[in-house]
């Protein structure tokens, strides 16, 4: 693993980013296997992070008006829950088990045309309901129905981590290489270097090998204040697991927008079992881009 660590720097560059909002207090994504790291990788991480931050700098600076569909599928499912004690194998201890027997799914599925303008300093984004359920009910202006999710402006999750003002408090690393629908990618990790009530978030990001653009995003909820993976010890002894990550397979001009997002919640009991608890996931498709430009400023003088 390589790691990088950014200085302090004039906070007159700080930049708003995305706005991620997550109704669970849980933890954990799930463990990936490292790939081997070349020697190589030591310099190539001080050029990712100039390139990084100039592409992040690109995108804070870009005009943007554009439609696409949003295409959500919800599932809920619903256990019951039977709880004992037990002895344990290995010393011989009661342990408090809890086993999980499914009920019943909920599925839901909505269809959104989702807008998004950025002009000067102003952002705006809304969403038409065009289906739910599979049936047309339309709706202008309609609010995102998600059980336990929320995200605003996908399209700058990169800026939280790799803008050249964020770079300053954030750890970096190395932890791999990938290969993201046919592209190279070199696979990096930011940590922030302290917790600050803005910003305070964990994430591991696909960047392209080739133009530094970022192609997928995995939040770490351990962003999330007061998250725990422990649940209430009415239900019995168990975990949660969360993950959450945001492909950007759509090109544009050089900037990159949401193509997949998927989010999961998974219970977990002492022996390991999983159990999906909750999933979303969101495909974004039939993009009309009006303004993808990047604002050109005059000075008079």
């Amino acid at each position: 693993m390589i790691a990088s660590k950014k200085s302090a720097g004039n906070p007159a560059h700080r930049t708003a980013c995305v706005i991620l909002l997550l109704v669970f207090m849980t933890t954990g994504l799930a463990a990936q296997v490292p790939t081997k790291v070349s020697a190589e990788d030591t310099a190539l991480l001080k050029q990712v992070m100039q390139k990084t931050g100039d592409y992040c700098e690109r995108l804070k600076a870009v005009a943007l008006d554009f439609i696409c569909h949003e295409n959500i599928k919800e599932n809920t499912y619903f256990y019951n829950k039977k709880s004992s004690y037990r002895r344990s194998d290995v010393a011989g201890e009661m342990i408090y088990s809890t086993q999980l027997k499914l009920r019943r799914v909920q599925d839901k599925s909505y269809v959104y045309d989702y807008q998004m303008i950025r002009k000067e300093e102003e952002r705006y984004e809304k969403r038409d309901l065009l289906e739910k359920n599979g049936k047309k009910n339309e709706k202008k202006d309609a609010k995102l129905e998600l059980q336990r999710y929320f995200a605003q402006y996908l399209v700058y999750g990169p800026v939280g981590f790799l803008s050249h003002y964020w770079q300053q408090h954030f750890d970096y690393a190395v932890v791999g290489r990938d290969a993201l629908d046919g592209r190279a990618t070199l696979v990096i990790t930011a940590t922030p270097t302290e917790k600050r009530e803005e910003n305070y978030s964990f994430g591991k990001i696909w960047v392209d090998a080739a133009d530094f653009s970022v192609l997928k995003i995995e939040w770490d909820p351990r962003s999330i204040p007061g998250y725990s993976e422990e649940l209430d010890s009415s239900i019995g002894n168990l975990k949660r697991e969360i993950t959450w990550s945001v492909t950007y397979g759509i090109e544009k001009n050089g900037i990159r927008f949401p193509s997949f997002q998927k989010l999961e919640e998974v219970l977990i009991n002492h022996t390991g079992n999983r159990s999906i608890k909750y999933q979303v996931d969101i495909l974004y498709d039939q993009y009309q881009f009006f303004i993808v430009e990047t604002e050109i400023k005059y000075q008079v003088e």
